[in-house]
């Protein structure tokens, strides 16, 4: 049994912790913002930030001729070459079956089992990721990985509509973004407040990030750096998990066909201007242009918010948040005077120290004195039950509490023995004191004795990043990535999704702030999952 998407002609359907000044993670809406006209009887009852239809974008297939045994080249794509100026703002997903290709679901008989498959302009039956990038290198078609998703759930012309736009703005970005960013109200008639849009991050007084080319590596490849093993900049990656807490080097982590499935907390180093592969690149992601079709919405409770128009796949690239990149004591002022509530926290770095911290001080107990005197508190990393706990926006996954990502946790070291001397002090003596452990330095330090970490601040100039809003059950993840530098202090703040994402759902992720750690100052949440912890701040 074969099912290939159709098409519808129709339109229709606790204490503060000490010398936090302030909150640096990224708060879309700290106070509870209630409609404030209603425009009909039934806005009271009715839930107008979520409703809304999803319909299937029409399209014409193309026609083709019977598939005949061949092999491939330039001359199966000459009625079907993608031209991006053709398509932008296009459902990238969608983009295939507009130049000439068809996507088909087939249904086993024998347990119903479903699988997708490309039918190539040619009349070639693509099964995977692998096929399609190959067929794309023999053909010379300008077509990106990112067109195409073989997840059988996944709709390509479904798009979301809202049942009502009391107002709205065509484009939030005002021609700045690759794709248009609408942005809807159906509560009542007020925008968003005005924010100068910008697509990269503002460095201010006092941040100098070395973007020189002394300062990067780049790959010869030639392949799209498909070769993960001949790819430098992937084996970058790669070889930069021996920084995590369990000294090992994971050859899996980093993006798949472009896709991220999971979170790689010691960054991802992206092809950049040094390389000489192609921007069809397979490790270049998080520095193309915004291309899902995404929409400000107004909620009730929590400002505004983004959507997506169309299904997206997990592990996809989102946007990046930028803002103005202040340093910690120039931040600290502005959050002090102006608001704390877009900021992030540059701080990959303490995140995967940390860890690795912890995890030295769980395996080891030389250092320290072998009597009374050496009840040491120790910092350590204090994992939860359910997994790893630590802050999102330091590019870390967040299951459990709001918790920080450095949990501290005070313990005993040592056996404690009366007495000062051992049994065998009359033969050997009395027995030595250890040697205190090498103090630990911070790589951070290394660029300097008062380095700390940066903040970007989202608040008065920034991108679509900075309307997400928070989850207790996020959908999105943050990945930090090195494009135009490999200093560890400057990492690219990057959002993608961590599941599968229907047309009309809201994209969030979780804050990650630590309850308490603002002295004075209370954060409630109003996420509406069923998991939620009630408080952010």
């Amino acid at each position: 049994e074969v099912e290939t998407d159709h098409v519808k002609a129709e339109d229709k359907k606790s204490s503060a912790t000490p010398g936090r000044a302030v909150a640096k993670k990224s708060a879309g809406s700290s106070k509870q913002q209630a409609a404030s006209r209603k425009t009909d009887n039934t806005s009271s009852t009715t839930n107008w930030e979520t409703e809304g239809t999803v319909y299937q974008v029409p399209r014409i297939p193309k026609e083709r001729g019977t598939f005949s045994p061949h092999t491939c080249s330039p001359k199966c794509v000459t009625s079907a070459q993608y031209e991006e100026d053709d398509h932008r703002g296009c459902n990238p997903l969608l983009i295939p079956l507009l130049v000439g290709w068809d996507r088909q679901i087939t249904k086993h008989s024998n347990g119903g089992r479903r699988r997708v498959f490309y039918l190539a302009p040619c009349g070639r039956r693509l099964s995977s990721a692998e096929e399609v990038h190959k067929y794309i290198n023999l053909t010379g078609l300008m077509l990106e990985m990112d067109s195409f998703n073989f997840d059988w759930w996944l709709h390509v012309l479904n798009e979301f509509r809202p049942a009502r736009e009391v107002c709205s703005i065509k484009d939030l970005s005002y021609g700045k973004e690759a794709v248009p960013i609408s942005c809807v109200n159906s509560i009542d008639r007020n925008y968003p407040e005005y924010v100068e849009y910008s697509t990269t991050r503002l460095p201010q007084k006092n941040v100098d990030i070395n973007t020189k080319e002394e300062f990067l590596t780049g790959c010869d490849c030639q392949d799209d750096c498909v070769d993960i093993d001949k790819c430098s900049c992937r084996q970058l990656t790669i070889e930069s998990t021996r920084c995590d807490w369990e000294d090992k080097m994971d050859s899996s982590v980093g993006y798949e066909y472009r896709r991220l499935k999971e979170i790689v907390l010691t960054g991802i180093y992206e092809c950049n201007k040094l390389c000489k592969c192609a921007k069809t690149c397979l490790n270049r992601v998080a520095q193309n242009p915004l291309r899902l079709k995404l929409q400000v919405f107004k909620t009730a409770k929590r400002g505004w918010g983004i959507r997506t128009l169309n299904d997206i796949p997990g592990g996809t690239y989102i946007c990046n948040y930028v803002g103005n990149l202040y340093s910690t004591e120039q931040g600290n002022k502005q959050g002090k005077d102006f608001g704390d509530e877009y900021f992030a926290d540059l701080d990959m770095i303490e995140i995967v120290e940390s860890r690795k911290e912890g995890y030295e001080s769980d395996i080891s107990d030389e250092g320290f004195r072998d009597d009374p005197s050496s009840d040491v508190s120790t910092s350590e990393y204090s994992p939860s039950k359910d997994g790893v706990t630590m802050s999102q926006l330091d590019g870390a996954m967040s299951d459990g509490d709001a918790g920080g990502a450095r949990k501290k946790s005070s313990r005993k070291t040592g056996s404690c023995k009366k007495g000062g001397l051992a049994p065998s002090d009359g033969v050997t003596g009395p027995r030595k004191e250890k040697e205190s452990p090498t103090k630990f330095v911070s790589t951070r330090k290394l660029f300097g004795a008062a380095e700390e970490s940066y903040i970007m601040d989202a608040k008065t100039i920034g991108n679509i990043g900075r309307y997400l809003n928070h989850s207790c059950h996020p959908n999105v993840f943050v990945q930090n990535v090195f494009v135009d530098t490999h200093d560890l202090r400057f990492p690219w703040v990057s959002f993608y999704t961590s599941t599968f994402v229907r047309s009309g759902q809201e994209l969030c992720w979780d804050y990650g702030y630590e309850v308490g750690s603002i002295a004075d100052k209370e954060i409630f949440c109003s996420c509406g999952a069923d998991n939620c912890r009630g408080r952010l701040l």
